[in-house]
C-alpha cells in the first residue's frame, strides 16, 4: 500500500492512510466546496490528482519521516525535498488538455496551477521579471524524470480509470464555460478569481481530510438553524419595542429605528444580490442588517451551510458589535471574532472561548455561522500571499457579507473590492450588504460591480430628514484658525453644552488642541484625549471612562482624531470637527445627540485649523477641497441639499466631486511605485498587464506558448491593505508592563509556544508609528527570544496621552 500519511497511536502502533483513500477523501470535500460556484466536477478532479505524486519517490521520504518519529534516525528528511505536487499538474497538461481547444487549454492551465501550488501558495504563470516558475517546473520534471512520470501515471490509472478522469476533465471544461456565461462580463480578472476559488477548495479539502485522519475523527456535517437564531432576535426586538421612551424625541428615534428594522426584515425575502443599507448614524443598523441577513439565510440556505460575515474597519467596533450579537442571539462559540485584538482565555472559562489550536483552525477556515472580522482580513482572504488566508475563500460563497462602514474601505483597494464582490455574488450566490450613513455609491464608480445595487430603505431622504438630530454649521475662516484661536472657539461652544466632542485630522494638531484645553480647564470639566498614540487597551479604558462620564451627565470635552468618529456608541451634546471629507464630518456628527436625548437638534461646527501638514495624506486633502465646494453650494443654494449638509443629496454631490478628482481616480486600482509599466496591482490580472508581460517576454525570451499570464505570487507579495512603513512598539501600559517583564526575563531560553502566547497576549499593548517619524536608539539585548520586537522603555509612555514626543523615544530593540 502506498501511504499518504501516518499517525502513531498512544500504544505505539502506527496507523496509515493510503494515497488512494486520501485522494478520495479530499475529492469528496473539494467537490462539495467547488459546487458553490457550480464547479463540483472540477473540485473532484483536483482532489483526485493533488497528491497523486505521492505514489512515487515520496514513499521513501515518508518512510524516513516515520523512522525519525520512532527515534530510529537522528534527523528528519528535509521538508520539500520531494516535489509531489508537480505530477498532477504535468498529467493535466500532457494527458487531458487539448491545445487546439481554447477552453480546454484554459481549464488545463488553471488546474495545473492549483495542483502544482497546493503547498506554499499560488506561483506566477509569468512574472514581471519574465520568469515562468510553473511552466519551468513542469517542463523540467517531464524532461528529467520521464520514467518517474510514467511509473506514477501507471499506478494512478490503476486506482482511477483514465477514461473516468478524462470524463471528469471534460465536465470541468463545461463547468468553466457555464461559469463564464453566468458572469456577463467574464474578464481576465474574474478568471483569476475563479482560479483562486478553486485553489481554496482544494487546500481546505486537503488539509481537512489530513486533519481528520491525524486526529482519528470523522467529518461532521455543518448545519445552522437560521430560523432559531431569527426567533431569538425577534424575541429581543419585541422586548425592545415594549420599552417606553423617556422623551418625545427618543420616541421619534425609536419609531424610526423600528421602521428601518422592518424594512430590513422585508428585504430578507429578496433574492441574492448586492444591496445598500443607507441608515442615518444611530439608526440601529447593526441589528437591522443582522435581521435582514438571518431572514435571507433562512430562506436561501436550506442546507444550513452558509455564513453571515460582518466586516468592519475598526477592531474596537467589532468587539462592541460582536458582544451585542452574541448576547442577543445567545450564540456563544458559534460567533467567531477574527481580528488582531482577540485574546484567548483559558479554554472553557467562557462559552465562546477556544483553545489556541482550535481558534487557529476557525480563523483559517471561517466555518462558524457568524464571523465578525476586519476589512484587512477580508481582503487578505483573496489578495494576500500564501495559503492560510486563501484557504477560507470558498466559505464566503452562499453567504451574506455585511460590509459595515463601507465608506472606510481603503481607497487603493476599491477596484479590487468591487471585482471581488461581483464574483462572490454572480459566481458564488452570495448577498453583499453595503452599510453606512455616508453611502459612497460604489455602483456608480468603475470598480467592477455589475449587479444592480438596490437600496433597502424605501425613502432614504425622508428617513434622514426625520432622523436628523444634528445640524452642521460652517465656521471656517479664510486663512484658518491658529490653535489658540481654535481652542477659544471650542471653549465658546462648550459654554452652551455639557459634553463636547472635538475631532481633528492629525495627531499633532489633536495633541496641541488637547494640551491648550487641558491647561485651561477648570475643575468641573474633564478633558479626555484619544488617538492611535494610545495603545488599544488604553483607548478602550478611556472610552469606557468617557461613557461613564456621559451617562452621569458630567461636564466633558473629548479631543480625538477620527479614531472615534465611526461606529463607537457614544453621544455628545455638541461636536466641533476640523474641515475634512463630508463623510467624516457626517460620521463625527453621528456621535452627537445620538439617541435624541435632547429635543432640539445639536450642532456640529466645522472649523479649519492652520498648518495641518497633511503631507502624503492625499485623501484628506482632496476631501477638504471637495467639502469646501459643497459648503459653497450650500451657502448659495441650501435647498439643493434639502437644507441639510448631512442629507444624502449633499453626500452624493460630495462623493461625485471626490471620485472625479485626478488625484483620487488614479488611486483606486492599488497603485505601485516600483514598475512604471505595471503601475497598479489591478492591471496584473487584466489585458493591460498581460500585454506588458507578453511584450517583455517576447523581447527577452521569445514567443510565450501558454494562455494564462497571472503573476499570483508577485501580486500577493505586494498586496498590503495597510501600508507597512510602520513599526509596532510594545508599551508599558498596565498589563503591558507585566508582559514586558515576562518577555525580557525569558531572554535566555524560552519555548516557542510560550513566547507566541506572550506576544499574542501583548497585542492590545502595541502602538504603531511610521518609521520615518522615529529615531531608535538601539540598546542591544543579547540572546533575546524576540527578534524584531521593539519595547518602549519605562518613562516614555504617559497614562493620559500615550506615547510621548517621538523624537525623545528610546527603545529596548530586540
Amino acid at each position: 500500500m502506498k501511504c499518504a500519511h501516518f499517525r502513531i497511536e498512544a500504544d505505539g502502533t502506527i496507523t496509515y492512510q493510503s494515497v488512494k483513500v486520501h485522494l478520495e477523501g479530499t475529492a469528496v470535500l473539494s467537490e462539495q466546496f467547488a459546487s458553490k460556484i457550480g464547479m463540483p466536477k472540477t473540485g473532484r478532479l483536483l482532489g483526485l490528482l493533488h497528491d497523486s505524486g505521492k505514489l512515487g519517490p515520496y514513499q521513501d521520504y515518508l518512510k524516513a519521516c516515520e523512522q525519525y518519529e520512532l527515534g530510529m534516525i537522528p534527523a528528519p528528511p528535509r521538508k520539500g525535498s520531494v516535489d509531489h505536487g508537480v505530477f498532477g499538474a504535468a498529467y493535466v497538461m500532457k494527458e487531458l488538455g487539448d491545445e487546439k481547444d481554447i477552453l480546454s487549454r484554459l481549464t488545463a492551465e488553471a488546474l495545473a496551477m492549483v495542483l502544482a501550488s497546493h503547498h506554499g501558495g499560488l506561483r506566477d504563470y509569468l512574472g514581471p521579471d519574465v520568469s515562468t516558475p510553473l511552466w519551468s517546473r513542469i517542463e523540467n520534471y517531464c524532461k528529467d524524470k520521464r520514467q518517474e512520470y510514467e511509473d506514477i501515471k501507471k499506478e494512478f490509472e490503476t486506482d482511477f480509470s483514465a477514461d473516468d478522469v478524462k470524463r471528469l476533465f471534460s465536465e470541468s471544461v463545461s463547468e468553466l464555460k457555464s461559469l463564464r456565461e453566468r458572469i456577463a462580463k467574464f474578464t481576465k480578472f474574474q478568471m483569476h478569481l475563479a482560479i483562486k476559488f478553486l485553489y481554496s477548495c482544494l487546500i481546505d479539502g486537503d488539509r481537512e481530510d489530513t486533519r481528520l485522519f491525524m486526529e482519528g475523527k470523522e467529518p461532521v456535517r455543518e448545519y445552522r438553524d437560521w430560523a432559531e437564531y431569527g426567533r431569538r432576535l425577534e424575541q429581543f426586538l419585541g422586548e425592545l419595542r415594549e420599552k417606553k421612551p423617556k422623551t418625545a424625541s427618543e420616541g421619534r428615534i425609536k419609531m424610526l429605528r423600528e421602521e428601518i428594522s422592518d424594512a430590513c426584515y422585508k428585504a430578507g425575502e429578496w433574492p441574492a444580490g448586492v444591496y445598500k443599507l443607507t441608515v442615518p448614524t444611530g439608526g440601529g443598523k447593526t441589528l437591522a442588517s443582522l435581521r435582514m441577513a438571518l431572514r435571507h439565510m433562512e430562506r436561501k440556505d436550506a442546507a444550513g451551510s452558509g455564513h453571515i460575515v460582518q466586516v468592519l474597519p475598526f477592531t474596537s467596533v467589532i468587539e462592541q458589535n460582536a458582544a451585542v450579537v452574541r448576547d442577543v442571539l445567545q450564540c456563544g462559540g458559534e460567533l467567531l471574532e477574527h481580528h488582531s485584538n482577540v485574546i484567548l482565555e483559558a479554554e472553557g472559562e467562557e462559552e465562546h472561548n477556544f483553545s489556541e489550536e482550535h481558534y487557529r483552525l476557525l480563523t483559517e477556515r471561517w466555518i462558524s455561522p457568524f464571523i465578525f472580522t476586519t476589512t484587512v482580513q477580508l481582503l487578505n482572504t483573496v489578495y494576500g500571499a500564501g495559503t492560510q488566508n486563501i484557504r477560507r475563500l470558498h466559505n464566503l460563497a452562499n453567504s451574506v457579507i455585511i460590509m459595515d462602514e463601507v465608506q472606510a474601505l481603503p481607497l487603493k483597494t476599491l477596484k479590487l473590492f468591487g471585482e471581488f464582490i461581483n464574483f462572490l455574488h454572480l459566481a458564488g450566490n452570495s448577498t453583499i450588504l453595503l452599510c453606512t450613513a455616508t453611502q459612497p455609491n460604489l455602483e456608480k464608480l468603475s470598480v467592477g460591480i455589475q449587479a444592480e445595487v438596490k437600496e433597502i430603505i424605501p425613502d432614504v431622504m425622508r428617513k434622514f430628514k426625520e432622523f436628523q438630530r444634528m445640524e452642521v454649521k460652517d465656521r471656517t475662516l479664510k486663512g484658518g484658525y491658529e490653535t489658540e484661536a481654535a481652542a477659544d472657539f471650542i471653549e465658546e461652544v462648550k459654554c452652551g453644552v455639557n459634553s463636547l466632542l472635538v475631532v481633528m485630522n492629525t495627531k499633532r494638531i489633536t495633541r496641541e488642541i488637547y494640551d491648550i484645553l487641558r491647561k485651561r480647564a477648570d475643575g468641573e470639566t474633564e478633558v479626555l484625549y484619544i488617538t492611535t498614540e494610545l495603545c488599544p487597551a488604553h483607548r478602550s479604558d478611556v472610552i469606557k471612562h468617557l461613557k461613564e462620564l456621559l451617562e452621569q451627565k458630567k461636564s466633558v470635552i473629548c479631543v480625538s482624531t477620527s479614531v472615534l468618529e465611526a461606529g463607537v456608541d457614544v453621544s455628545f451634546e455638541g461636536v466641533v470637527r476640523n474641515l475634512a471629507g463630508l463623510d467624516s464630518i457626517a460620521q463625527s456628527s453621528g456621535r452627537g445627540n445620538r439617541h435624541g436625548e435632547n429635543e432640539e437638534n445639536g450642532i456640529t461646527y466645522i472649523i479649519n485649523v492652520k498648518d495641518e501638514k497633511l503631507g502624503s495624506m492625499t485623501e484628506i486633502a482632496v476631501g477638504e477641497e471637495k467639502t469646501r465646494a459643497v459648503l459653497d453650494t450650500f451657502r448659495r443654494r441650501p435647498e439643493a441639499y434639502g437644507n441639510s449638509l448631512l442629507s444624502p443629496l449633499a453626500l452624493s454631490d460630495y462623493y461625485e466631486k471626490y471620485f472625479k478628482a485626478d488625484d483620487i481616480e488614479s488611486q483606486m486600482k492599488y497603485p505601485l511605485k516600483d514598475d512604471s509599466e505595471l503601475s497598479d496591482l489591478y492591471s496584473y490580472f487584466t489585458s493591460v498587464g498581460e500585454k506588458v508581460l507578453l511584450g517583455r517576454y517576447r523581447g527577452r525570451v521569445g514567443e510565450y506558448k501558454w494562455k494564462l499570464t497571472f503573476p499570483f505570487e508577485t501580486a500577493g507579495r505586494k498586496f498590503r491593505v495597510i501600508d507597512q512603513d510602520t513599526v509596532s512598539i510594545l508599551v508599558p501600559y498596565k498589563k503591558g508592563r507585566d508582559l514586558i517583564s515576562q518577555l525580557t526575563a525569558k531572554r535566555e531560553k524560552v519555548q516557542l509556544g510560550e513566547l507566541r502566547k506572550l506576544v499574542k497576549a501583548a497585542r492590545p499593548y502595541f502602538v504603531s508609528l511610521y518609521t520615518s517619524n522615529i529615531h531608535v536608539f538601539q540598546q542591544a539585548v543579547a540572546g533575546s527570544p524576540v527578534p524584531g520586537l521593539l519595547i518602549l522603555k519605562d518613562g516614555y509612555y504617559d497614562e493620559i496621552v500615550g506615547l510621548k514626543e517621538e523624537q525623545k523615544l528610546e527603545f529596548l530593540s530586540f
